[in-house]
């Protein structure tokens, strides 16, 4: 019998088969990593723009604050207070714009739960001090805001007195 060099259709099925299956399981890792970056990339962008809040207030010398929108808002937004009324801040990656950044629309994230001294907002004393509200108190507690996406949570803190930002 002569040599007959070739694959069989059988191998090419399983060659093919064996390509198809690895590909869904890859997919399937990659979107699990891709869910975890924008989770990721959300509370860091929420942890910076707290510690902007803080340290303009601390540089201007004005009242700073970053109010919150849970779901099915899941925004929040940066502005300077007098007590009385709230004037949200230019955003100054996008001049001309509102502070405003919906976590739904650009990370695909939602706000699961917000706790503040009690409600949905932290104003920055010009020392920094977060407080619930600036005729209020100082926040006693930590500030916890919870973002989720999937199964996946990540919650950014506020220390009360100093106003350290952390992500846990």
């Amino acid at each position: 019998m002569a040599n007959r060099r070739g694959f069989t259709f059988v191998e090419l099925v399983m060659v093919f088969l064996a390509v198809g299956v690895l590909s869904v399981v890859s997919m399937a890792a990659i979107g699990n990593v891709m869910r975890g970056i924008q989770l990721s990339n959300a509370t860091d962008k929420l942890a910076s723009d707290l510690r902007y809040a803080q340290s303009s207030a601390s540089g201007t010398g004005v009242w700073y604050g970053v109010s919150f929108e849970a779901d099915p808002v899941n925004r929040y937004r940066l502005y300077t207070t007098d007590g009385t009324t709230d004037a949200v801040v230019e955003d100054p990656a996008k001049l001309g714009n509102n502070f405003m950044v919906d976590l739904n629309t650009t990370f695909n994230v939602l706000v699961s739960s917000v706790s503040i001294g009690g409600g949905a907002k932290v104003e920055f004393s010009p020392l920094g001090t977060p407080y619930n509200d600036k005729n209020g108190s100082a926040i006693s507690n930590e500030g916890v805001v919870t973002l989720i996406r999937g199964s996946s949570t990540r919650t950014v803190r506020v220390t009360p007195n100093t106003g350290r930002v952390y992500i846990q």
